[in-house]
């Protein structure tokens, strides 16, 4: 969204925001983590547990190995919203053993958010289920919930804000995960009380 979508309206000619309302990898493993009933309490719970369809654990699933599993893809997919670094910097000791071992075309697979999530969930995941899930958790069309704090997102954007993102989390969250980046519940971003506030954290 840019100020040319809002005629006469407050916003700074050049200020720009994007909105990831249902970035693919998170709700997907979001999706995997309640589907699959996975015991995992450092994400927070979801507004709303989604229809899991045919969604079913394999039979011969070891739940702590998926569990670890789900935690480094969580965490991994978390870097598409890293801020780049031009420094050059020395690979640890993964990243070195990545490069020893792996073909070019192995280490780009290892490495490519576009093969995040991995294929270890498809096993035992209904796709349809959770597309017809994805498809509920964007704001109504039309609907800007930024359009009604323009006062508080300016300011927000001044600070280095460009990009908000939703995550069907329960209740008010927020989080300023980097001084590009704050990431909101759909609850928080569609209250204007609560995205004011939200607007106001700082990385």
């Amino acid at each position: 969204m840019n100020s040319e979508e809002l005629p006469q309206s407050p916003w700074p000619q050049d200020m720009q925001i994007n909105v990831e309302e249902c970035w693919s990898p998170l709700t997907f493993l979001l999706f995997v983590r309640s589907a699959w009933h996975l015991d995992i309490d450092s994400v927070p719970r979801l507004d709303s547990e989604p229809d899991p369809g045919t969604s079913r654990r394999p039979a011969d699933l070891d739940l702590d190995a998926a569990v670890q599993r789900w935690l480094a893809e969580w965490r991994r997919a978390w870097t598409h919203f890293d801020a780049a670094d031009p420094a050059m910097r020395v690979p640890d000791e993964e990243t070195r053993h990545l490069l020893d071992t792996l073909t070019d075309e192995q280490l780009w697979a290892a490495t490519s958010t576009s093969t995040w999530p991995s294929d270890f969930w498809n096993s035992g995941i209904d796709d349809e289920a959770y597309g017809m899930w994805r498809t509920t958790m964007p704001a109504p069309l039309g609907a800007l919930p930024e359009n009604r704090v323009i006062p508080a997102l300016v300011t927000a954007w001044q600070g280095g804000l460009t990009t908000i993102i939703q995550l069907p989390y329960l209740g008010f969250f927020a989080q300023r995960i980097n001084r590009e980046h704050l990431v909101v519940s759909r609850t928080t971003r569609n209250d204007p009380e609560m995205l004011a506030q939200a607007l106001t954290l700082e990385a």
